[in-house]
């Protein structure tokens, strides 16, 4: 049968204990931000608004202090991204921003990204998956559902998880569990999944809550599992600034409170984290306005 899981308290969920970050190692964030401008020498980027963020430092300095939404208890950061999509039509096209009709070739690739991770793996199992963002299950009906027994789907936004048992169907809702949180919240037991899936997600998540994820997770997989992330990439053309020499990896999207990072960007925090990327491919055949999209098998 499905069951329901809210995040910290399952006898009184609250939104707070969902979204609210996991404690960082201290001094975590200062030596995250040293060590990626030491990768990226200066990093500079923007906002859909056209401000500015001089470096990764002034980033979260500016993210870090922005006031929550009334009544929230998270960090606004977090705040702002739930309530943009408390508010999405839950359907394939809300899901992906209007851009409903890449879901087949993006299920697709993927479903290929995982059989040459399979082959680098032999031992990679199919027992356990979990879907991290998974709205209403569009990547777990098309994608995880079929090659996996047991799902979880993780989800942070209420409205988005009810609709998923709905929409994944009788069959493959009695395979599933659906936990409401947030990825900065989830602590997943030790030894759990094949395969952590993330996709179109993990811009939700600052640098060092980032980190620390990926770290939770890397204990929560088998010993042969994987951690996959799908995501946009910024396309920078890396060309230094005149007045300082720092170069463009990232850009901000003020509406649903997220950021899209250079791949630059992405390997950087996956080497700090402690992981190597086994495979990297681009998704094919997306349209061109759309930004470059990459898979990740880490490990």
């Amino acid at each position: 049968m499905a069951s329901m899981i809210h995040e910290h308290d399952a006898a009184s969920p609250s939104s707070a204990s969902a979204t609210m970050p996991c404690p960082n190692e201290e001094g975590l964030e200062q030596e995250l931000c040293a060590a990626l401008e030491e990768s990226l020498g200066s990093a500079h980027g923007f906002d859909s608004d056209g401000f500015e963020y001089e470096s990764l430092a002034h980033l979260w300095n500016v993210e870090g202090n922005r006031t929550p939404a009334p009544a929230a208890d998270t960090p606004g950061w977090y705040s702002d991204a739930l309530n943009y999509w408390d508010k999405c039509d839950p359907s394939v096209d809300g899901m992906l921003g209007g851009f409903g009709l890449i879901s087949t070739e993006d299920c697709l690739g993927s479903k290929q990204f995982l059989a040459k991770v399979k082959t680098l793996r032999p031992g990679l199992g199919n027992e356990r998956v979990v879907d991290c963002g998974a709205g209403i299950g569009r990547v777990t009906k098309f994608l995880l559902g079929p090659l996996f027994h047991d799902l979880h789907l993780l989800e942070q936004s209420p409205p988005l998880i009810a609709k998923a048992p709905e929409y994944l169907g009788p069959e493959m809702s009695s395979r599933a569990t659906f936990i409401c949180s947030g990825m900065q919240a989830f602590s997943p037991p030790v030894g759990t999944y094949d395969v952590v899936w993330i996709q179109w997600v993990i811009g939700h998540l600052t640098d060092a809550d980032l980190v620390s994820f990926l770290k939770r997770c890397s204990e929560a997989l088998k010993p042969s599992g994987v951690i996959c992330i799908k995501d946009n990439t910024f396309a920078s053309d890396f060309k230094a600034r005149e007045h300082d020499g720092s170069t463009e990896h990232f850009c901000v999207d003020r509406e649903d409170s997220s950021m899209t990072r250079s791949p630059n960007y992405f390997e950087a925090i996956f080497n700090f984290a402690g992981f190597q990327v086994i495979l990297k491919e681009r998704q094919k055949n997306f349209p061109e306005e759309l930004f470059p999209v990459y898979i990740y098998a880490l490990a």
